[in-house]
């Protein structure tokens, strides 16, 4: 199942218009198959990922790359747009430990406009995408759209409009 979806993740990835040097987000809690698809595709197109650490103990275990710089999350952080710059697609390949309406509107501030936000949705959480896709809408996200990965995952995609709600 890992292969089929980390699969997926590559032509999701692949269809990302072609900036040069973009600069990715990623949310997670371990290092597994999705996180190393897009860390090669971040060494292969000369992006740039910065890492939210949901677990100190995956800090031990990264791999080592000039393409990925990590921080830990914290909940109290008001935004995600370090020092103003602004990403242009946010991964979040784990449950992050905050409401998500109230991640939802950190991580828009982040987001250059148009830029992209992709929700890994698991099992019961994959079954309540209609949730996740009304408290993006309601965070000025736009043209949510569910992604099979496999038969127990799917990855929601949403899009930051240009002048949309800040």
């Amino acid at each position: 199942m890992a292969e089929e979806a980390a699969k997926t993740l590559e032509k999701v990835l692949d269809s990302l218009q072609p900036y040069p040097e973009m600069q990715l987000l990623l949310f997670s809690g371990r290092w597994g198959p999705l996180e190393t698809t897009l860390l090669r595709f971040a060494e292969r197109e000369g992006h740039t990922i910065l890492l939210y650490t949901l677990s100190e103990e995956l800090v031990t275990r990264l791999p080592d790359s000039t393409q990925l710089k990590h921080r830990s999350y914290r909940i109290e952080q008001p935004r995600y747009n370090l020092r103003g710059r602004l990403y242009n697609h946010a991964f979040v390949f784990d449950t992050v430990p905050d409401t998500p309406e109230s991640f939802a509107r950190k991580i828009y501030t982040g987001i250059a406009n148009a830029g992209g936000l992709y929700l890994l949705l698991k099992g019961e959480e994959a079954e309540n995408a209609a949730r996740w896709e009304r408290v993006l809408l309601g965070s000025n996200y736009v043209a949510a759209n569910p992604i099979g990965l496999d038969d127990r995952q799917i990855l929601l995609s949403a899009r930051k409009m240009h002048g949309w709600g800040g």
